[in-house]
């Protein structure tokens, strides 16, 4: 019996990108898979248990220090930090024959052997983001045994790093597609036909719109009621659990009560492609949800670069060719009322970096596709 834990600690962003293969391996024979999380999670989990018809038992709770608890309860913080989890829970965790993670908490995992746990890591997110491809990742992605990816262009960056000694890479589509498809629920989200505008800046400092411009574009919009507007940042971009977030008490009331305005910080639909899927206009900067925006169909897409970057050169930057850039806001209201116009031009790009990014098999899933490179994986490691 191989035993196989999914390592799910941090955000709910993260479940759609793992769930559909759990699902695939669990009734696979001579595999025991466990999901291994904090205390309590999120009610989402239970929901796509429900769904899947897995049985609650496969979620093992993974407490942390009692000090840490009485700590975040006097902090109102709700979710534990994963880095004293890890700790605590060493033993346990280092007892599986292979550990799947979908962010790098492996880094705090000291393996004594290489080859006890396995480690394999599924690929979240499709974007073009410059993190994990730099130089001062490799080491951490080369304790990898497995990276399964949803298409070519990720591999394509992964390659551009070098050599990967004992690394393989498998393209194996999208997962969070099918898990969305198998929990989709109808949503209304304006009660007009209005259009659609999405705001989803990034959380990192370096390259997120929002620190310089964001409270502005909330305004804009506040004024401008001809649009209906969400503003779906990162999650990590006001999250409790980091140092760095900003509060939610930067946002002024007045948007929450407003009924063209929907102001969404990292609830369910926030990571499930509701808002993805029913927006008309995109604006951005290095999120790959530009990527799940476009998946169905082209739109007008707009780019806020407050670094100037030469898009033509640099890797990371490629979906700033898919849309308009602008580096001041103040270009905004233009390019919103002529986007008819200027999207004609990026249709045929848009396309073409679809399926450049993702690998779609019409016949089978992606949850198919991980779970089967999992166990090839297993079968030649005998």
């Amino acid at each position: 019996m191989i035993k196989i834990g999914f390592v799910f600690l941090d955000g709910i962003y993260l479940i759609p990108h793992f769930f559909d293969s759990v699902a695939e391996l669990y009734n696979r024979p001579n595999i025991k898979v466990d999901i291994l999380t904090h205390e309590n999670p999120d009610q989402y989990f239970y929901q796509a248990l429900d769904k899947y018809n897995i049985p609650y038992s496969i979620i093992k709770q993974l407490p942390t220090y009692l000090y840490k608890k009485i700590a975040y309860k006097i902090q109102g913080r709700k979710k534990p930090s994963n880095q004293y989890i890890i700790k605590k829970n060493k033993k346990i965790l280092l007892n599986y024959d292979i550990l799947v993670f979908t962010v790098f908490n492996n880094k705090r995992i000291k393996r004594k052997n290489k080859n006890k746990p396995k480690y394999i890591f599924l690929m979240h997110g499709a974007g073009d983001s410059f993190f994990p491809f730099q130089p001062e990742h490799k080491s951490t992605i080369e304790e990898f045994s497995l990276v399964t990816t949803p298409g070519k262009k990720i591999n394509d960056l992964f390659a551009q790093m070098g050599k990967f000694k004992n690394t393989h890479f498998e393209i194996c589509g999208y997962q969070k597609l099918d898990f969305v498809k198998k929990m989709k629920t109808e949503t209304v989200l304006f009660n007009d036909d209005k259009p659609v505008v999405l705001y989803n800046p990034h959380f990192s400092k370096q390259f997120s719109s929002f620190y310089r411009y964001g409270l502005d574009i909330l305004e804009y919009f506040y004024q401008n009621k001809e649009y209906n507007f969400i503003f779906a940042p990162h999650m990590n971009l006001f999250s409790e659990e980091s140092k760095n977030s900003l509060s939610i008490n930067l946002i002024p009331k007045k948007y929450y009560e407003t009924e063209h305005m929907i102001i969404d910080f990292g609830s369910i639909q926030s990571v499930n492609m509701t808002y993805t899927q029913n927006a008309d206009i995109y604006i951005g900067d290095v999120s790959s949800q530009i990527y799940e925006f476009l998946i169905e169909k082209t739109k007008p897409a707009i780019f806020i670069d407050i670094q100037q970057i030469n898009q033509k050169e640099n890797l990371f930057f490629k979906h700033f060719s898919l849309g308009k850039v602008i580096t001041d806001i103040k270009d905004l209201p233009e390019l919103l009322q002529t986007r008819e116009l200027w999207q004609k031009k990026y249709e045929k790009k848009q396309k073409k970096m679809i399926e450049y990014t993702f690998d779609i098999d019409p016949n089978k899933s992606s949850g198919k596709r991980v779970a089967e490179t999992i166990i090839n994986f297993i079968e030649k490691d005998k």
